[in-house]
């Protein structure tokens, strides 16, 4: 007969609250593109996994097909 160690287990509930504390915290920073004209969904998502949280100079400006993201905004 083998010793083996058996690993923690995550439990079910433990795995919805740390995913809906990673929701509410994605969707806290995208607020703050959709803050400098970028729209939340999916834009404001996108950009939140591409370029964190938006600096002074970037934005969305407003452009014939929707906004589109710059590192030049001047909102």
């Amino acid at each position: 007969m083998t010793d083996t160690v058996r690993q923690p287990r995550i439990s079910r509930k433990t795995k919805y609250t740390l995913m809906v504390v990673a929701l509410i915290a994605w969707t806290f920073l995208a607020n703050q593109w959709a803050g400098k004209g970028c729209d939340l969904v999916p834009q404001s998502y996108g950009l939140v996994l591409s370029h964190g949280t938006p600096n002074g100079s970037e934005g969305c400006e407003t452009e014939p097909g929707g906004p589109e993201y710059t590192d030049q905004y001047a909102g």
